[in-house]
């Protein structure tokens, strides 16, 4: 749930600043105060709509419901949302940047927008899962066959997208094995060794070499014929001969090293060490590198393998396929035969909760449909001859209030629910029937409501009103006494008398019980 909300610079309004409790909470007002740019802020800290204050941010209770991954400790009971907007607005997770993609991905779960007509509301997939909310309490047994049905049928879509992938390459093996083939040959004629191309251009750059190093070798040695005249002197003037002769010594054994270096250079094929670079250097050229080469003949001889016992395992694979699907066929003809028991159950549910709202009963529409990880059915709903593409604003509103109720109850669904004038061009007993079932869904769901009906706001638990003066919107909650004021002013307008207040009264009582 929301606990608190702080928005800076907000169109309209300077600062905002207001805590939440549970359950359902009105937001009233006169038109134009900046009631809907109040919930447009509340909705672009879930990424539902986009930012227009300066800072705004949420204070949320931890929820089950959210999965925080690495945006904060799994222990911590609250999480802050952010928004922040200078030049680009960028959104905050617990003060970690996030994308507002991600954002909206994380706390969909967690907060719904019912505002402007959306089908994906009534889809069919949405009433599959409500069908099946029905049949496990129907049958403890039944989440165990929906599960074992999901395991079943992502082993089926991995195996049939194997099979598939087999069979192509079934139709060009006898071509996959001659490339295959070739390109092992290629690499073999070539045999290369991983590091052989260094070795070789080492070489190259010695025998670039031999003659300047023969030379300087040959002129460097004329040092040796001084030897015997330097030890003479050193021992005429006493000094230590040791570290000359040592010095001498080394010298003599890194030249020997040279000369024998050169006599090796000397038997080295020039041309053949010129050839053997060039052969490697098409190697990398084709591949990238001696190491990537031979990473490359690896794999194909590993595909090779594989398309020379293709017919064996696809023959097998293709076995499996098969028993799989006729598993799927039955436990999908089971489940869909207790969600067809479980529909008319759930009719009973959400008809009660319709006939509260003066509309007519509504029966779902269980057809069959091509196997898909949901089973095999498709859902619409009739009212009395309308689907849900055809049902109006109205209708689809209060149909998704009584799916939602009827969900809440017999799954316990929770959340936050952010509600644009549901209440709207209704009549007065219609309204009635709304705002008591909002306050039923309350129990489980935070609600927010924006509402000019004076039935929604005197069921709501908290009572926000926004209003503007001199340019400026502001935003309170309201204690008792100002909430009959409110209520007064929506009934009969701003010179609603004592016999509005009256009604403001007996309305909130009538609620409160």
């Amino acid at each position: 749930m929301i606990e608190r909300f702080y928005a800076k610079n907000l169109v309209g309004f300077e600062t905002l600043e207001l805590e939440f409790v549970p359950g359902l909470i009105a937001v009233t007002g006169p038109s134009g105060a900046g009631k809907s740019v109040f919930m447009q802020a509340l909705l672009a800290l879930f990424g539902l709509a986009d930012a227009t204050a300066e800072v705004s941010e949420a204070l949320l209770k931890r929820s089950d419901l959210v999965s925080l991954e690495s945006y904060a400790a799994q222990e911590e009971d609250e999480m802050t949302v952010r928004a922040v907007k200078r030049e680009k607005v960028r959104y905050f997770l617990n003060d970690l940047t996030i994308s507002k993609k991600r954002l909206r991905e994380i706390l969909s779960p967690l907060v719904r927008h019912i505002s402007q007509r959306s089908n994906n509301e009534l889809s069919s997939q949405l009433l599959v899962e409500l069908l099946d909310a029905m049949a496990a309490v129907e049958d403890a047994g039944y989440p165990r066959k929906l599960s074992r049905f999901r395991e079943h049928y992502a082993e089926f879509r991995d195996k049939s997208g194997r099979l598939e992938k087999m069979r192509e390459d079934e139709k060009r093996v006898r071509e996959l094995i001659e490339f295959a083939e070739f390109e092992i040959k290629k690499i073999d004629e070539a045999a290369p060794r991983a590091g052989e191309d260094e070795e070789l251009m080492a070489i190259k750059r010695k025998l670039s070499k031999k003659e300047k190093i023969g030379e300087a070798i040959a002129k460097a040695s004329r040092i040796f014929e001084s030897e015997d005249d330097v030890i003479e002197a050193l021992g005429m003037i006493d000094a230590d001969t040791t570290l000359f002769t040592e010095a001498m010594n080394t010298l003599r054994a890194e030249f020997e090293r040279g000369e024998e270096m050169l006599e090796e250079l000397d038997g080295i094929d020039v041309e053949q060490v010129l050839d053997r670079i060039e052969t490697l250097a098409d190697l990398k050229r084709r591949y990238g590198s001696i190491e990537e080469a031979l990473a490359y003949r690896d794999e194909k001889v590993r595909e090779l393998e594989y398309l020379r016992n293709i017919d064996h395992e696809l023959g097998s694979l293709a076995e499996e396929v098969e028993k799989l699907a006729l598993i799927l066929e039955k436990e999908a003809q089971n489940i869909s035969t207790d969600r067809r028991a479980a529909a008319g159950k759930v009719e009973h549910f959400i008809n009660r909760y319709l006939s509260e709202l003066r509309m007519p009963p509504l029966h779902f529409r269980v057809q069959t449909k091509p196997l898909d990880s949901t089973g095999i059915d498709a859902v619409d709903i009739d009212l009395e001859g309308s689907s849900v593409k055809t049902l109006s604003g109205g209708e689809f509103n209060r149909i998704r209030l009584a799916l939602m109720l009827c969900k809440s109850e017999l799954a316990g669904g929770e959340g936050i629910l952010l509600i644009d004038e549901i209440d709207a061009n209704v009549s007065g007993d219609e309204s009635i029937a709304i705002a008591k079932l909002l306050k039923t869904l309350s129990k489980n769901y935070q609600i927010v409501a924006i509402s000019h009906q004076p039935h929604l706001t005197a069921a709501a638990k908290e009572h926000i009103l926004v209003t503007k003066e001199g340019g400026r919107s502001r935003a309170k909650r309201l204690d008792a006494k100002e909430r009959v004021g409110e209520i007064a002013r929506m009934i009969a307008g701003e010179r609603g008398g004592e016999e509005a207040r009256s009604l403001a009264k007996n309305l909130l009582q009538e609620f409160a019980e």
